[in-house]
């Protein structure tokens, strides 16, 4: 009878921590692609200039740095089944709250500090945390898949974000999406998410991937997690991830890229707009280059998997350089055949910098510091988000274009290249 029940069929539960990682994303893709749609909006809506404006967004970003950190030791403590839920409604109350205010500074507590803390709670550095240990050895594929739901949220999101604010205004889009928001990322994670199983990270290939039973006893408790208990009383408590200079070169090649990404990304359908391109025709390009990235990521975490977390970190922000050159270069008197390249290589490079730097962090450190470690790196995102978008709208407003800072949102790319690759030099022996 005991043997019979040692035999039975095992499952990795964490196809179902996949899921969730994957419509997690899908709310982070959707909020992140929402902003260029509600930046022109809200500088109509409240008259400010484009700076001010942009400044709603950047200082989300900055209040997201600062709180990283500290959600990533909450979530090593807590576990994610209540972090993640938490986050849901954070997001609806901040977007429902953003939606009646009457004076712009008021978004800056409502947008920029309650629904920011439920973003950064529910983004990629999280997911990583918790999705990685379930697949020791293909991490690289599994969060390029669950990553996937990053671009899935752009192409769903913002052209009917767009379609939402065009035709009922941006406070029902506020309404409409926080709604959605918190549906995706509330009941399923408060339902089926699980604290992810201890693995170090150097496992080998013989190595079994972490399995429970199946369905009859997938329960929490049929997980073992006692043996975490021990770990997270001890590692967890004494593990000081400002110490690591990976760390530190992890959190400079992601704020580099961050800050492109969002000096760029923020203002792109102004940026088209100026350029003659229609706001439909904008938000629509976005969409189609989210739907490029749904399959560049998974396949792009494979790559990384077999060649290298660097060289497919170097191909991949190369290809975001090129994208911006193009945007800078080609695209004056609305030529659709530079939108087009441009959706292409946005598409298959947009986003990827969090994957790959998420997987190389999973790569040298175990998981139940895993939390710490992607909270201080995120700390970079946010320092993108909080200084990319306020300096590309300053350098708008003094030059009235976007040329200078398109062209410097292409140097911090090269810059983000020789980070990931300075990784290589100053990472512990996992092996040790």
């Amino acid at each position: 009878m005991d043997q019979q029940k040692n035999t039975k069929p095992k499952r990795n539960y964490g196809w179902v921590i996949l899921g969730l990682s994957f419509g997690n994303l899908i709310v982070e893709g959707g909020v992140k692609n929402c902003q260029p749609v509600f930046l022109p909006a809200l500088r109509q809506g409240f008259g400010g200039s484009a700076a001010v404006t942009a400044a709603i967004f950047s200082a989300a970003g900055l209040f997201g740095g600062f709180a990283a950190p500290i959600i990533g030791k909450l979530l090593d403590i807590i576990g994610p089944r209540y972090m993640f839920p938490l986050a849901g409604i954070v997001i609806l109350v901040g977007w429902w709250a953003s939606s009646m205010v009457s004076h712009m500074w008021q978004l800056f507590i409502f947008y920029s500090l309650i629904s920011a803390l439920g973003h950064t709670t529910i983004g990629s550095f999280s997911v990583t945390a918790v999705l990685a240990p379930w697949f020791p050895r293909s991490k690289g594929v599994m969060l390029g898949i669950a990553d996937s739901g990053n671009p899935t949220g752009q192409a769903i999101i913002t052209p009917l974000a767009q379609l939402a604010v065009t035709n009922y205004g941006w406070r029902a889009g506020f309404r409409i999406f926080g709604v959605v928001f918190f549906l995706i990322a509330a009941p399923l994670n408060f339902l089926l998410q699980r604290r992810p199983p201890t693995v170090g990270p150097a496992l080998s290939d013989t190595d079994d991937t972490p399995a429970i039973d199946t369905p009859k006893d997938n329960t929490e408790a049929s997980i073992d997690t006692s043996h975490q208990l021990g770990d997270i009383s001890s590692d967890v408590y004494r593990f000081n991830a400002l110490k690591e200079p990976a760390v530190w070169m992890l959190l400079i090649s992601r704020a580099t890229s961050s800050i492109s990404n969002q000096m760029t990304n923020l203002h792109i359908i102004a940026f088209f707009v100026l350029a003659g391109y229609g706001e439909m025709q904008s938000a629509a390009a976005i969409g189609i280059a989210g739907l490029f990235g749904i399959g560049a990521r998974p396949a792009f975490g494979i790559l990384s998997d077999k060649i290298g977390r660097e060289v497919v970190f170097s191909i991949a922000m190369g290809l975001t350089c090129i994208a911006i050159l193009v945007v800078i270069l080609f695209t004056g008197g609305a030529n659709l055949w530079a939108l087009i390249i441009f959706v292409a290589l946005t598409g298959l490079s947009d986003g990827l910098s969090g994957l790959l730097l998420g997987a190389k962090a999973a790569d040298i450190y175990p998981s139940n510091v895993l939390g710490s470690v992607m909270g201080v790196v995120d700390v970079g995102r946010s320092i993108g988000i909080a200084v990319g978008g306020v300096l590309t709208g300053l350098l708008f407003d003094i030059n009235g274009n976007y040329d200078l800072a398109y062209w410097i949102a292409a140097i911090l790319v090269l810059l983000s290249i020789g980070a990931v690759w300075a990784v290589k030099i100053v990472e512990p022996d996992s092996k040790d």
